[in-house]
């Protein structure tokens, strides 16, 4: 105990007589005192420079697609794969060799960004219009040689991310392959008379793969904080479709679900400290107070169902806030 306070003492007058300063006390104390500790995972962070980036890079897709969509006609499909597959494949090499470079500044790094994401977008459309070439046009829809280019896409863009190791084409992969699943059911039973609550069943299961999908991978490359990156994604996705199924013949039961599903995302909200959960389970409570009071109260009057809406509101922002201020820091 002695050897604490005196230690703590020398400390004092160290930083009396200005030898060390609170900084790097500060610096001291959140680096890993023992070997063997994990670094701590820094969170990607989108500047405004970032962000113009980004844009250019979607306005630089939207160019590539006019080019394509003004040479469709000359029914040259090599030239079409490779204004998009083969455009995109270019940009991807120029973004890797940025990535190998040894000069990075916060204008190569936006370049970076900007080049990935527009080559991913022209490398997707190249597998569209390959898998369509490949079954003889685009008039008719066909989900299960998509289901299978959407697997192939998203394996590319995994392999791809072991060479750049970016947020981007890491989830990008991720959600490609989720997405074969539903594209694949879809091709096997499109011509079966399943009923539209299947379905709907089907698209939630997806989204809780794709948040699932995402903590797999979150394991697997520790050092990424990619683990909730498509909760908010997936979990308005599966709010919406409860809340549209809810209008169909099943409806009470889809209700209740999405009831149960709301209160549950508002403890998940809390668990996780996620506030993006607590915003999507807040506006699907909204509409599923002011569905609820028109449905079950309409008989009464249009001023009644109003009055109860009411009430609803107001008890659901009173919810929210008392959450938001209660368990998030």
């Amino acid at each position: 105990m002695n050897n604490k306070l005196e230690l703590l003492a020398e400390v004092q007058q160290a930083l009396q007589r200005g030898t060390i300063t609170e900084n790097d006390l500060s610096l001291l104390i959140s680096q890993p005192t023992k070997a063997g500790h994990a670094e701590p995972v820094q969170k990607p962070e989108v500047t405004a420079v970032d962000t113009m980036f980004y844009i250019a890079g979607i306005v630089l897709f939207a160019a590539i697609i006019s080019i394509i969509s003004q040479s469709w006609n000359d029914g040259n499909a090599l030239a079409h794969i490779f204004l998009s597959a083969g455009v995109g494949l270019g940009l991807w090499a120029a973004a890797y060799l940025l990535i190998k470079s040894p000069q990075q500044s916060d204008v190569r790094k936006g370049l970076i960004g900007a080049l990935l994401l527009t080559g991913s977008l022209t490398v997707v459309t190249g597998g569209y219009i390959i898998t369509n070439e490949l079954i003889g046009g685009f008039g008719n829809v066909n989900f299960i040689p998509g289901a299978v280019m959407l697997a192939v896409l998203g394996a590319v863009h995994l392999g791809f991310d072991r060479l750049v190791k970016r947020d981007w084409t890491l989830l990008m992969g991720i959600l490609l392959c989720v997405a074969a699943f539903p594209a694949f059911l879809f091709g096997l039973l499109q011509d079966a008379d399943v009923p539209y609550d299947f379905w709907s069943a089907v698209l939630i299961a997806s989204a809780g793969l794709l948040a699932y999908a995402t903590r797999v991978a979150a394991k697997l490359n520790a050092k990424r904080n990619i683990r909730t990156s498509f909760d908010s994604i997936a979990t308005f996705l599966a709010l919406l479709i409860m809340y549209g199924s809810s209008f169909g013949e099943n409806g009470v039961l889809w209700l209740s679900a999405l009831v149960f599903a709301i209160f549950g995302i508002f403890y998940l909200s809390i668990v996780s400290q996620n506030r993006h959960l607590l915003g999507n389970a807040s506006v699907f409570l909204v509409l599923t107070v002011i569905t609820m009071s028109f449905r079950y109260f309409s008989g009464y009057g249009a001023t009644t169902s109003l009055i109860v809406a009411a009430i609803g509101l107001l008890a659901s922002g009173a919810i929210a806030s008392g959450i938001n201020k209660k368990y998030f820091k």
